[in-house]
């Protein structure tokens, strides 16, 4: 097969676009460099000049998943009215994520980086952000003197429990059927059980 010929940032935009598709379908321990270049059609060298490893590219594919995240909590956020229903909803958008985003997930939180690179961090902390924001909205509405941050890490347990289930148990699923409920109707009501 004749090997495509890429500008040198049109073969990196390649490259992360051809990622995002085969996150949106498989293990990203089934996706190897080589994989991705069969699949553009360029040298396998080609692809080093881009990223050193796997672990680099997976790495860069994770800085894009943080930021997907804090974009649909974000946007669950602003559509409600009161703080209250905003974080309830923010809440249930990162639920949401983990399950329609399940290999973006694992790459995420599910893979160890000893040392992860400054995009990693700050895209990280803008997606943790929001929920302290959230947190600190809703508990002012409420009158409550709680710290924002512990509250938040509170609040992150119980979605990422709940997600971590989902994905790797299927428990929630199948006690939200069992309940008559979707499962983000589930998720929902679970939410609501911690708020004031």
């Amino acid at each position: 097969m004749r090997k495509k010929s890429y500008h040198h940032s049109d073969l990196k935009k390649a490259l992360f676009l051809s990622c995002h598709r085969l996150l949106k379908r498989t293990d990203p321990e089934k996706i190897s460099l080589r994989s991705l270049a069969d699949e553009i059609g360029v040298s396998h060298a080609a692809i080093y000049r881009h990223f050193k490893d796997r672990e680099a590219l997976l790495e860069v594919m994770a800085t894009h998943g943080f930021e997907r995240l804090a974009k649909a909590q974000k946007s669950a956020l602003m559509r409600e009215k009161t703080a209250e229903l905003g974080f309830l909803r923010a809440g249930v958008a990162y639920i949401l994520f983990a399950i329609r985003n399940p290999f973006y997930y694992k790459i995420m939180f599910l893979t160890k980086r000893t040392n992860p690179s400054e995009e990693l961090r700050r895209s990280r902390l803008r997606s943790y952000s929001i929920l302290v924001n959230a947190c600190r909205n809703y508990l002012a509405e409420k009158g409550k003197t709680n710290d924002p941050r512990e509250y938040a890490l509170m609040a992150w347990s119980l979605v990422h429990g709940y997600s971590n289930l989902y994905l790797e148990t299927g428990f929630p699923k199948s006690e939200a059927t069992a309940l008559n409920r979707t499962p983000s109707q589930f998720a929902e009501d679970i939410l609501k059980n911690m708020m004031f």
